[in-house]
């Protein structure tokens, strides 16, 4: 069977979402929170980490588009964009804004004052991400595009301290109760054959992953049809490609169009 896609794809099934990691039991924040007095100073980084990714998910969570999402989905989303970033390896600057923070978020934790604390929020960021380094980063719910009517989803996530932008796209497989973090973007590896048609077409064309595509399904009258998206990158004015994947993994070249002409069809009948 063909692997996945190395760049972010993980499956994210209900059964293996929680039970990772000491606190990973813990399905909201406020639970996790009661728990304060249990925790032992050994355990703090996995403690206000698993904290941090519940809170963030839950923000999440409370936008309409993202209604439908089961939160077990954010909350993987939320993991793969913020990675853990252990006390051990971070520097000695980082260590000490780390022990400043653990300070103040201490005693909110102490006093139960954590629901709608923005200063609790901006200390337990700093603890979390403190040298400000790979994994500060932001997503902004506002901005998160249903790509898919409830079913595909494109979020950016931005690196404060350098600006960077990243993009994430999250499938959500409802007819086999999977969620996919996705690289829509064909592996050149393994879909050898698939540029080798856009070469034959568009000898110059070049992926742009700055900006969100655009998508739909393919036609529900078809049956051949109807489980496969259909994508193309953003337009410039310049050549362009639509091509169909119906599992993120091998990617059909569907329409191509040369600078200044009509899209044509390239795509051979099935048969």
């Amino acid at each position: 069977m063909k692997r996945n896609i190395t760049i972010f794809f993980a499956l994210l099934c209900t059964s293996l979402a929680f039970g990772q990691g000491k606190y990973g039991k813990f399905l909201n924040s406020k639970k996790l929170a009661l728990t304060y007095k249990t925790v032992k100073p050994v355990d703090k980084d996995d403690y206000y980490q698993q904290y941090y990714w519940l809170v963030k998910a839950e923000q999440l969570k409370t936008y309409p588009h993202l209604a439908d999402i089961k939160p077990v989905v954010l909350y993987n989303f939320v993991k793969k964009v913020n990675p853990q970033n252990p006390t051990k390896k971070l520097d000695d600057r980082g260590k000490e804004l780390r022990r400043t923070a653990e300070l103040s978020l201490d005693q909110y934790f102490k006093n139960k004052n954590f629901q709608n604390n923005q200063v609790l929020l901006l200390n337990l960021e700093t603890y979390v991400d403190p040298s400000q380094g790979e994994y500060f980063t932001k997503v902004d719910a506002e901005k998160i595009k249903q790509l898919v009517p409830k079913e595909f989803f494109g979020f950016t996530s931005l690196n404060k301290k350098t600006h960077e932008e990243t993009n994430y796209y999250l499938w959500v497989d409802k007819k086999n109760d999977k969620f996919k973090i996705v690289d829509i973007i064909p592996n050149e590896k393994e879909n050898a054959k698939f540029y080798a048609s856009v070469k034959q077409y568009l000898p110059k064309y070049k992926f742009e992953k700055k900006y969100m595509p655009t998508m739909k399904k393919g036609s529900k009258a078809d049956k051949t049809d109807k489980d496969f998206y259909y994508i193309m990158p953003f337009e410039q004015n310049k050549d362009n490609i639509e091509y169909k994947t119906d599992d993120f993994e091998t990617f059909t070249l569907s329409q191509v169009k040369r600078e200044g002409e009509a899209w044509i069809g390239v795509e051979k009948p099935r048969k």
